[in-house]
């Protein structure tokens, strides 16, 4: 005798509309502090975004200390 057959739960029973309820996929995580985020690298405050280091009130930007007003 099979292993499975000594089951007390018919085998006809068990299907995927029995086994619960189940939940939709989570939605993608976005984290804000990426590469392309408003404190990554190329965001608003990251490496070349408005107040970066390149950016136009950054080391090497307009304002900065080697632009123009620096």
């Amino acid at each position: 005798m099979k292993r499975n057959d000594n089951l007390p739960l018919n085998k006809g029973m068990i299907g995927p509309e029995n086994i619960g309820p189940t939940f939709p996929i989570l939605p993608p995580i976005y984290i804000p502090t990426g590469a392309t985020g408003p404190t990554g690298a190329t965001g608003p405050t990251g490496e070349t975004g408005p107040t970066g280091a390149t950016g136009p009130t950054g080391i090497t930007g307009p304002t900065g200390a080697t632009g123009p007003t620096g």
